[in-house]
């Protein structure tokens, strides 16, 4: 269990696809297994908790860099880190429900050196609220097999709704870019 566990962590640090689908996978796996919804709870809190303090720890380390230091003089940078300690317990709260989300506003946080106490709170709350969701959630789905059967018809007919999200994605990008487009097109 503890092997599985440290596997679990390593694949949401090192695996670049949805942090949500591992801890769906994780937690299926355990369920499957016989184990405790509370102690799988536990287990997906912890592993949930140790990786965010990885992603918001090596960014902090990295801005003792010189080079780093020299980035963060931007106005940019410097703009962004009075907003991140203004509503940073906010957006580190939210952006655990958010995908996409997730790690970015982590590793900003460790970059842009949001204090660590408020940081670590936040976390062990935020993650708390997650991993009691995700385990709440698929441990009822499972019950009654919806899990299952979603997994069976995603596999057959995922392009029904791929092909389609991503053209929206893009007539949507191109709507919210438009003039920065028509712009590139007349200038060239």
């Amino acid at each position: 269990m503890v092997l599985e566990w440290v596997r679990f962590i390593s694949r949401i640090i090192f695996i670049p696809i949805s942090d949500d689908l591992l801890v769906i996978r994780q937690i299926s796996n355990w369920l499957q297994q016989g184990q405790v919804p509370f102690a799988i709870f536990l287990l997906v809190w912890s592993a949930c908790f140790v990786c965010f303090i990885l992603f918001y720890g090596i960014p902090r380390l990295f801005r003792e860099l010189p080079i780093i230091q020299k980035l963060l003089t931007t106005k940019h940078l410097a703009k962004a880190e009075a907003i991140l300690q203004e509503k940073g317990a906010f957006a580190i709260a939210i952006s655990f429900f958010l995908p996409g989300i997730w790690r970015p506003i982590h590793y900003m946080a460790g970059l842009l050196a949001y204090p660590f106490r408020p940081y670590v709170l936040v976390t062990l709350a935020g993650t708390g609220v997650y991993a009691l969701s995700w385990t709440i959630l698929i441990d009822r789905l499972g019950v009654y097999g919806l899990l299952n059967r979603f997994s069976a018809w995603w596999a057959t007919h995922s392009h029904v709704l791929l092909v389609p999200g991503i053209i929206v994605a893009c007539g949507i990008l191109c709507w919210i870019f438009r003039d920065m487009i028509r712009n590139w097109f007349v200038r060239s």
